[in-house]
């Protein structure tokens, strides 16, 4: 069965009953993520790059110098400011 065959078939349900469809799919989703998910580790979606000590010490030296101020966050507005941004680089 095609994808399209079964959108078809999804939207030729009664709204309630597609609403209850839905809602199973993505309870089975997260089921299936959460089965995957390593118990022991920060991600909740059992990713394996959060299993690299050092990935997790790049995220927690952001953490501590997002909260001390010592890296702020710049916002490019225009064409001119992404382009003056990565020519100081």
């Amino acid at each position: 069965m095609t994808t399209a065959a079964i959108l078809n078939a999804i939207n030729s349900l009664p709204t309630a009953e597609r609403m209850r469809l839905i809602e199973k799919v993505i309870r089975t989703i997260r089921l299936e993520k959460s089965d995957n998910a390593n118990p022991s580790g920060p991600s909740p979606s059992g990713d394996p790059w959060y299993d690299d000590p050092c990935n997790i010490a790049i995220v927690k030296e952001g953490i501590k110098n997002a909260n001390e101020a010592k890296e702020k966050g710049i916002v490019l507005a225009s064409k001119e400011d992404i382009e003056n941004y990565f020519a100081n680089l």
